[in-house]
Parts: C-alpha cells; structure tokens; sequence
C-alpha cells in the first residue's frame, strides 16, 4: 500500500469517529473493499450489521480493516478514487466505468437570455450526469438557487414563463420582464459558481483549522492534493501528486465544488 495506514484493526470499537477512508483486508493482506465516510466508524458498523449481499461478502472475506484519517470529505473521495485504482477490490462496484449520458448545455434563447438545456451531444457543457432524471433535479436545484427561470432553462413546459417559481409566489410575473442584462448576470454568476476556472489554482477548505485540507487543479486537471500549514505559495512542498490522473477525479472535484462553493477558497497561482 502507498499510504502510511493505522495499524491492523480487528476491534471496530478502536475505529474514530472521523472523516477518512477504510479498508477491509482479507488475510492475503490484500484489500477486498475500500470505502470512505464523514463517520468511518459509524460506516463501518453499517458494513457489519447489514444484510446485503455486498455487506455479507465483506463479513464473509475479511480479516481485519485499516483505515487513513483525511480530515476533509473532500481528500476522502479523492484518495479513495485513487486507492480503488491502485489495489483493484474485488468488491467495489465503482471501478466500473460510469458512462455520462446527460448533458447540461449552455445557449442563449431566440430573446437573448441565457438558459441551460439537457442534450447527449458534449457541445457547450457546463456539467454532465448519469441519467436524464439527476440532470433535470440538477436544473430545478441551481434555478431554485438563483431565482431563474425553468421554462427558459428547459425543465418547465407551461403556456408562460416561470410557472414553476411565480405558482409558489402566487404571482404570474413572468421573469422575462426582466432586465435582460440582470437577469444574464444572476445567470453568469450561476455559472462561474458550478464551473472550475480554466487556471491553475488550489480549492482550499477552510472548514477545518490549520492545516488546511487543499486540491491542486491546473488548467482543468486535478494536480494533487495536500495540506497548507503556512503561505498558500508554498503548496508545491505539501502536494501529494496523483498516480491516477482519470476523469473520475475531474468529476469528484467538479460535483463537490459545485455542492460546497459557499465554503471554498479559491486561490489562483500565477
């Protein structure tokens, strides 16, 4: 293994409380399921006691679990990601490959508004998702979020604009009456909110107190991850370089910024 993991852990009760990734091994020393949890004892627990087929095929396989405090979900599902490709567990559905058949598209209607529409085609993506179902939740999400409007983002198919905002407010206002430079800007500000800049930079989690959890990105792929004890222009003797750099940690880092931006610091290298 390529991490400095805890010791052999054959009493859960030895497990902490925290954020972090563990591992079940059998007893060829191998890892047979690689999970991660804000809660690793609380998960693994689960593991133990539930009665799915996968939770049995644990139970039944392995000897004893390790585990890596990470501190940040965050460096969690990166380092699991990383670890699932490195050792390969027989029992982790995720080293299956995840096909993206929903996009989420930009355009401009035919009044100059700016909306998001679903296609299959790649063409104008701001983001991407597994099924038609979780990009439409996305859509009604970011547009709840940012008061835009579901008939010019292509998820509401009423006679007039905003129905699906305007019934709850119990108001026929229809959004297009509008500015459309103000309301273009609510739009651009959605955007750049859910969208990883095209620079190098580090996603900093400051949730935490020093030091503090941090992603490299470098033009659109993720760089390492690490932690910055002190100046953020000292990253590079705290970076922890990907062995695997695949579209799984580009869409890791780009679903939990998306989620978690409010909380973020961005801070870009020059």
């Amino acid at each position: 293994m390529s991490l400095i993991l805890s010791k052999k852990i054959y009493d859960v009760k030895q497990i902490p409380k925290k954020t972090g990734i563990y591992f079940f091994i059998d007893n060829n020393n191998t890892p047979i399921y690689i999970g991660k949890s804000l809660d690793i004892n609380k998960r693994i627990n689960q593991h133990l006691k539930d009665k799915s087929n996968k939770s049995e095929k644990i139970r039944s396989k392995y000897n004893h679990i390790r585990y890596l405090e990470t501190k940040s979900e965050m460096l969690a599902l990166l380092i699991e990601s990383q670890e699932i490709k490195r050792n390969k567990p027989i029992l982790n559905r995720k080293l299956r490959k995840k096909r993206t058949n929903a996009h989420v598209n930009f355009y401009t209607d035919s009044s100059g508004y700016y909306g998001l529409r679903i296609s299959k085609k790649n063409k104008d993506t701001i983001t991407s998702f597994q099924s038609t179902r979780k990009a439409k939740s996305f859509i009604s999400y970011i547009s709840d979020k940012f008061n835009l409007c579901k008939k010019i983002n292509s998820i509401n198919k009423e006679n007039y604009c905003c129905y699906a905002i305007s019934s709850s407010e119990n108001s026929t206002i229809c959004c297009e009456k509008e500015s459309l430079k103000s309301y273009n800007q609510r739009f651009i500000e959605m955007k750049n909110s859910i969208t990883l800049p095209k620079k190098k930079f580090l996603i900093i989690d400051k949730n935490y107190k020093k030091p503090y959890p941090f992603v490299s990105v470098d033009n659109g792929t993720i760089e390492g991850y690490g932690f910055l004890k002190n100046s953020c222009s000292e990253y590079s003797a705290n970076l922890k370089r990907l062995d695997f750099i695949t579209k799984d940690e580009i869409i890791i880092i780009k679903n939990f910024y998306k989620k978690n931006f409010n909380n973020l610091h961005i801070y870009y290298i020059k």
